[in-house]
């Protein structure tokens, strides 16, 4: 029988889509055992469950890692006798907002108002020390006022010592209303009081420490000046009642030249 030009029996086509598609089957199968890898139908609903389950398991790293990072200041458990606070380093943090500055508090005197005087930069206000070994809370006003409810914090000394009562009071006096607040000035002993807390912060100007000619009226001059190393009373009088005293006066015993003593 004469074929036309063009065309196939049916038969053969049927024979010829079958070889193909058994070469193909076969073909198949042979990669599947050489690589192991057998084709799978993929499930939308399983690529975007799982595409959720990591998106959820790398939000929960985020929140882990930014958890170590973050400390929690009022769960920090401090104990003193665990600590070497004295051991350690300034180091600077611009994040963390001053308690106070020259301009915000009114009882720092004008030659420690360092914005006041003029002073462009303002990265002397964050600096803060840093134990090696431990972690310091932040500093919280109000519970020093509840542990210094009912009683008296004295600072005695010399102007060092004066700048750091001057910068306690700073430190807690914002969060007082301005009714309940009060401040006492003199020449020898000045007191900040909180009228709710009945606590006073106070400081006492004593140079020495002991009885000297330069208690009131400051001399310059440290050879003239003369000391009564085993005379405190006078200044001790005023220490009577305080619950915790502060003193410091090392520098006034360092000026590198022989002071007259009684």
């Amino acid at each position: 029988m004469k074929i036309p030009m063009g065309k196939l029996p049916l038969s053969i086509m049927a024979i010829i889509i079958c070889t193909v598609v058994f070469a193909v089957l076969i073909f198949t199968e042979d990669l599947s055992s050489i690589t192991g890898f057998k084709l799978k139908s993929c499930s939308r609903k399983h690529t975007i469950s799982n595409s959720s389950k990591n998106s959820a398991e790398d939000k929960e790293k985020q929140n882990t890692v930014a958890e170590d990072d973050f400390i929690d200041e009022d769960k920090i458990n401090f104990d003193p006798n665990d600590c070497r606070i004295e051991e350690g380093n300034w180091v600077f943090n611009a994040s963390a907002k001053p308690f106070y500055t020259d301009e915000s508090c009114p009882y720092l005197d004008n030659q420690v108002a360092c914005l006041k005087n003029g002073r462009k930069d303002s990265e002397y206000l964050y600096w803060e020390w840093k134990p090696d070994d431990c972690i310091l809370p932040r500093f919280n006003p109000t519970d020093l006022l509840e542990k210094l409810r009912g009683k008296r914090l004295m600072f005695a000394g010399d102007s060092l010592q004066r700048q750091q009562w001057q910068s306690l009071v700073c430190m807690v006096e914002y969060v007082i209303p301005s009714d309940k607040k009060s401040m006492k000035l003199d020449q020898a002993l000045s007191v900040f009081k909180a009228e709710d807390y009945n606590a006073s912060l106070e400081f006492y100007w004593a140079p020495f420490l002991v009885q000297s000619n330069s208690d009131e009226n400051i001399i310059s001059n440290s050879r003239d000046r003369i000391l009564r190393v085993d005379s405190i009373s006078k200044h001790a009088k005023y220490w009577i009642g305080v619950d915790i005293i502060v003193f410091n006066s090392y520098i006034w015993w360092m000026n590198g030249h022989r002071m007259k003593s009684l």
